[in-house]
């Protein structure tokens, strides 16, 4: 456990899509041992890591690149959950190992959405129809939650983490999930500074919350900064692993990261479309963090947030609270700008190719834009759609806009003080 932690520790953002980075993925044992020791074990809690681990990635190359099919895949996998007793009832045996045995149902199962859902095979839904009814509380579909909660938990106990890809692409896929886990702490830091001045202002410092949240947010721009450092063509090798199922459950995404969404709501109110965003998110978040965006929802509609109690004059800056607000304002569009670039790059079809969606261009917008425009998982519209089944130039330039509003709002208000 302590060279576990040891080797996490020495992980930072420098080291994301570097290939001098943190240490390569070793190889776990290729079976699972018996009795306490595989209790003991987190990775072997789950009866199919060893497959999912060792041999997923390289099932997936040979019928990328027509070395095999995906009856020959389904056949393999079927041979691997009857031995692993998936005939005789779910293959989680207690609730503390159920989310990683379905991580690795899921990462089965999501291999063959380049096929779509006719490859499923029905052993394997099956299984995971077990799973979810033994335990409900489950997601049934890849989750990010899943993805990269457990995913990563698994990671820094380990050593070891779920990929689709093999070789150097397999490390720059471990280095995006690790990147989304490395990087919330510094986002949830902000939004926790930011709450605290709603929830009790004559307790905190505005100046010296406003900047510590200033500097999580600088912290969380600084890790989405390095994923420009991960080629195009990786990304798009992987992501068609998580896209979402036709007709059927949104795929695994950073849109669903619960603390960007909860330091926009402690900031400001939410808009009528961004009311309806967090309609279509709120099911997709980890379990922990609903009723928190909930909460936090009707708090910052009713005027508790930290833009709206500086308009009505219920929170007072001085001179560094306020140039520290809209610091954090501005990095906040920093790293939504940063986000928009690095999409841009990944995902070129998703935007108009003479579209420059700069600061300037997406306020003069007449407000945000639908994020759906009648688009959804299914539709055939997939080039303009993220992996959570949204508009991508408009999830983000809206979030932008947002922000850039509530700036000159600020600004307006506060007056001399900032300058």
């Amino acid at each position: 456990m302590r060279r576990a932690r040891t080797m996490e520790a020495k992980v930072k953002k420098e080291d994301l899509f570097s290939p001098q980075g943190h240490t390569a993925r070793q190889e776990p044992p290729e079976r699972p041992r018996r009795g306490p020791e595989r209790d003991a074990g987190p990775l072997l809690r789950s009866p199919l890591a060893p497959y999912v681990l060792n041999r997923l990635p390289a099932g997936l190359a040979a019928v990328t690149q027509g070395r095999a099919t995906y009856e020959q895949l389904a056949a393999e996998q079927c041979r691997v959950l009857r031995a692993a007793g998936a005939e005789d009832g779910p293959l989680a045996t207690d609730p503390s190992s159920a989310r990683l045995v379905q991580l690795d149902l899921l990462f089965m199962l999501n291999g063959y959405l380049p096929a779509g859902p006719t490859a499923f095979p029905r052993p394997l839904l099956a299984a995971l129809a077990a799973q979810c009814e033994r335990y409900p509380s489950l997601d049934p579909h890849m989750s990010y939650e899943l993805l990269i909660d457990v995913n990563c938990a698994a990671w820094e106990t380990t050593g070891h983490i779920r990929v689709f890809s093999e070789g150097e692409l397999g490390r720059l896929e471990r280095d995006f999930y690790l990147g989304h886990h490395l990087a919330e702490p510094a986002a949830r830091g902000a939004f926790d500074r930011l709450g605290s001045l709603v929830l009790e202002p004559d307790a905190v410092d505005p100046a010296a919350a406003l900047e510590e949240a200033l500097r999580g947010l600088d912290d969380f721009r600084r890790y989405m900064a390095r994923y420009g450092r991960l080629p195009r063509e990786a990304f798009q090798a992987f992501r068609r692993y998580h896209m979402s199922q036709p007709g059927g459950a949104r795929g695994a995404s950073g849109a669903f990261m619960p603390s960007v969404q909860l330091l926009e709501l402690a900031l400001l109110a939410p808009t009528a479309l961004y009311e309806r965003y967090l309609d279509q998110s709120l099911a997709y978040f980890p379990a922990w963090s609903r009723p928190v965006v909930s909460e936090w929802r009707e708090r910052s509609r009713a005027g508790g947030n930290v833009v709206q109690a500086v308009l009505d004059g219920r929170l007072e800056l001085d001179r560094r609270a306020a140039t520290a607000l809209l610091g954090v304002i501005d990095m906040f569009v920093d790293f939504r700008m940063v986000h928009l670039g690095v999409t841009r790059k990944a995902i070129p079809e998703a935007f108009d190719p003479s579209a420059r969606p700069t600061r300037q261009s997406i306020l003069a917008q007449d407000g945000e834009r639908d994020f759906l425009g009648g688009a959804g998982p299914g539709d055939g519209r997939g080039d303009e759609l993220g992996t959570s089944g949204f508009s991508v130039h408009n999830v983000l330039t809206n979030a932008v806009h947002r922000l850039l509003a509530a700036r000159h709002r600020v600004a307006e208000t506060l007056g001399p003080v900032t300058h």
